[in-house]
């Protein structure tokens, strides 16, 4: 009797864990988890506040800790042994109906069941109620009580009787049926996989594992806030891929807003199939049809996000476009590192491909109001192949909307157009940054930006194939790029012609305002083309970097205050670990307010001596003349040997206070004394001529050691150089020198004179 009491406990434990748990088994340290790879997750907040959350169309229970928070979890590539919401629950209530039966037990416990409501009364051969299940102490004590109504079984008793316990469940009680009933036993899970498979074929359920991991790939994200409040969502390690559905990976709408929280690695990619009644594939991640504002953030850095577009192979007449990484409308990224990719296009090898061409999708597709703030955006259009038709790679960034675009302090924006190559076809690379629409406002402060064309390649020679310019479109009314950095390519046209694209084409007109301001550089690798009447200017202490007879010269630029336009000759462009690109060359020029500079001789920087750029005016009427410093390139030792010019490293002045030394270089080497004594660090050199070299750096941690001021004496000269002041010229890695010569002194400060701070 007493194994048939703890058969009854044992049924109680599964049916309460089967009752427990729900599509997501939860950890208590989140409110809602939601395993993509159990099933497509919805959540839905209604006008009212009221949350709806679903795994596979079965709810999500909250947990215990009273949070709020919902993570979104999984890897919907992988099929799991549950493999959904609606599979678990069909098997839970398997589970329910007699856990380790034989199909002979089954009618059994059905008739248990049928008899729970009337339990108690029935006595002790009904199954046990919910209840029961769920107070076993209370089992325990109804155990107790019939153990004193029968105080002549023992224990040992019971357990000789473990066939006839079993044969009393299903009222049988023979020996013969024991037997049966225990081989039934033994080969139930064959009887009841069979009847589970049967079951799940009926639901059109895989019963394979390559069926489940199918079937898995079609799960996907939706969110949907139509509440005032906000809605916040956690996507944790989450991998969603839609497959050859025409799904996005996931997908946010609403009249609310949502804001997206980064943990872990999150990837998303887009459906392969046609998304009617569009033509593109499916997005990484898409709110086009969301009211409210979506924002991706990344407040513990600790995340990151990579969207991709569903890919077109094989394009049939009817589809032509990859799908976008990011399409979106109302985007904001604060703090996060989010990539964007668009989907590629291919119909090499198709025999009906659509008479246009194949589109590659954007890396980002944005309208409304779009702000990046102190994120790490990179974003790369998809890339297009064809044997003879024409194609287009898609754009890294495109900005389509009347809202203001702002890129705040601390942004690092990467974009690269899509490639676009055709064996005979017309080719056309994809736009790095390409803006349309009738925006107010775009603000740049404070921003790292590479922008960079697709190329292209075809073996035509058709004149409207072109690579794709690295920033292309109209603006705004009023835009303003300040104190930024940013470097515009154009990409390369080969094959049948060879050409290179614009750096920037773009249409600012009579009544717009395009400024680069503040201590902004501009740098470009291709023609800045201005299609329109307007102006582009350069204020503040901004500097224009451009090639060398490579600018349209009915493009306005204008220059205000300290402006600066440079030329450059002999164009390279490299590509930095971080994805962003360098363009260097060799100076031809200059423009300054009033005056228009060639470059009249060139004194290359070695590592501890500057150089020189010396200019003419060829302005009319005009022969002045200009000169920049260089400042020195400073050594790169490795091993002791210094990896530029072949020098042993060399003695270096240290501060002897604090921890660790402030290293700064005396050239020539030689012996020398330092102190520090008021708030004054002195280097004292016995020669006529030294150069004292270092970085800002060196001396903001003398200023963290209370050194107000840095004195270099030489044999005919002694210069006090005010720390403060020093530092309010550059960052911690601008160089400085301070060269005495005799009874004259010079010191330059990022490669320009700064002699008004001698002492």
């Amino acid at each position: 009797m007493r194994l048939r009491k703890n058969m009854k406990r044992t049924a109680a434990a599964v049916l309460a864990l089967s009752m427990a748990v729900s599509a997501v088994a939860a950890p208590a340290s989140a409110a809602y988890i939601c395993d993509v790879s159990k099933g497509s997750v919805e959540v839905s907040v209604n006008e009212k506040g009221q949350k709806t959350i679903t795994v596979g169309g079965a709810n999500v229970q909250k947990t215990e800790d009273d949070s709020d928070n919902i993570i979104i979890t999984g890897d919907n590539t992988k099929a799991t042994e549950g493999q959904s919401a609606a599979e678990e629950n069909a098997s839970d209530e398997v589970e329910k109906s007699g856990e380790n039966t034989s199909e002979a037990e089954k009618p059994g416990v059905t008739e248990g069941e049928d008899k729970t409501q009337n339990s108690a009364a029935e006595g002790e051969d009904d199954e046990p109620t919910t209840q029961e299940l769920l107070a076993p102490e209370d089992e325990e004590k109804k155990d107790e009580q019939k153990d004193e109504q029968n105080p002549t079984e023992t224990q040992e008793t019971e357990q000789a009787e473990k066939p006839a316990d079993k044969v009393l469940l299903y009222e049988q009680n023979d020996p013969e049926a024991d037997k049966e009933a225990t081989k039934q036993e033994t080969t139930k899970p064959v009887v009841k996989e069979e009847t589970k498979e049967k079951s799940y074929e009926d639901t059109n359920a895989p019963t394979t594992l390559s069926e489940k991991v199918q079937a898995a790939a079609n799960n996907v994200v939706k969110i949907i806030n139509n509440s005032t409040e906000p809605l916040k969502v956690f996507l944790k390690n989450l991998k969603v891929d839609a497959g050859n559905t025409a799904e996005n990976a996931v997908t946010v709408s609403g009249t609310g807003d949502v804001t997206l929280e980064l943990d872990g690695k999150n990837e998303l990619k887009g459906g392969t199939g046609r998304r009617k009644p569009s033509v593109y594939g499916g997005s990484g991640l898409d709110n086009f049809d969301q009211k409210g504002t979506l924002t991706i953030t990344d407040e513990d850095k600790n995340g990151s996000l990579t969207a991709v577009g569903g890919d077109h192979v094989g394009v049939v007449s009817d589809s032509r476009y990859g799908g976008n990484g990011i399409f979106a409308k109302n985007l904001t990224i604060s703090g996060a590192t989010v990539t964007a990719v668009g989907g590629g296009a291919d119909d090499r090898g198709s025999s009906n491909v659509h008479q246009n061409g194949s589109v590659g999708g954007d890396g980002i597709n944005a309208n409304g109001s779009v702000k990046f703030s102190n994120a790490t955006v990179t974003a790369t259009g998809g890339s297009t192949f064809s044997d003879n038709t024409a194609v287009w790679g898609g754009i890294g960034l495109e900005i389509t909307s009347s809202g203001e675009f702002i890129i705040d302090s601390g942004t690092n924006l990467t974009v690269t157009g899509g490639s676009a190559e055709s064996e005979t076809g017309r080719v056309q690379g994809g736009q790095g940054l390409y803006l349309s629409g009738s925006r107010k406002k775009m603000t740049v402060n404070g921003a790292t930006l590479t922008l960079a064309g697709g190329n292209a390649k075809t073996n035509s020679t058709d004149s409207s194939s072109a690579a794709g310019a690295g920033m292309q479109g109209r603006p705004a009314t009023d835009t303003e790029i300040t104190n930024s950095k940013v470097t515009v390519i154009g990409g390369d046209l080969t094959g049948g012609r060879t050409k290179k694209a614009n750096a920037v084409t773009i249409n600012v007109t009579l009544n717009d305002n395009f400024k680069l301001d503040g201590d902004t550089t501009f740098t470009s690798s291709g023609i800045i083309s201005n299609i329109s009447s307007g102006k582009i200017t350069v204020a503040g202490d901004a500097t224009l970097v451009q090639e060398d007879n490579s600018y349209n010269k009915n493009t306005k630029i204008e220059l205000e205050e300290n402006g600066k336009i440079y030329t450059l000759g002999d164009v390279t462009v490299t590509e930095n670990e971080d994805g962003t690109k360098t363009i260097s060359g060799t100076p031809t020029g200059k423009k300054v307010v009033g005056h228009d500079y060639k470059v009249v001789s060139i004194v290359e920087a070695t590592c501890t001596t500057p150089g020189k750029i010396a200019y003419r005016c060829e302005t009319a009427d005009h022969s002045d003349t200009d000169e920049d410093v260089l400042a020195p390139l400073g050594h790169e030792f490795v091993n002791g040997v210094c990896t530029r010019c072949g020098a042993p490293e060399q003695a270096a002045v240290e501060s002897s206070s604090g921890s660790s030394a402030v290293v700064l270089t005396v050239t020539p080497a030689m012996a020398y004394e330092t102190s520090i004594a008021d708030g004054r660090y002195i280097i004292a050199v016995p020669a006529e001529t030294a150069m004292l070299s270092g970085c800002l750096g060196n001396l903001r941690e003398l200023k963290a050691r209370d050194v107000t001021t840095i004195v270099f004496r030489t044999q005919l000269r002694e210069t006090a150089l005010d720390i403060d002041s020093m530092l309010s010229l550059g960052v911690d890695d601008t160089l400085f020198t301070l060269t005495h010569s005799g009874e004259s002194a010079e010191l330059t400060v990022g490669g320009f004179a700064h002699n008004e701070l001698l002492h």
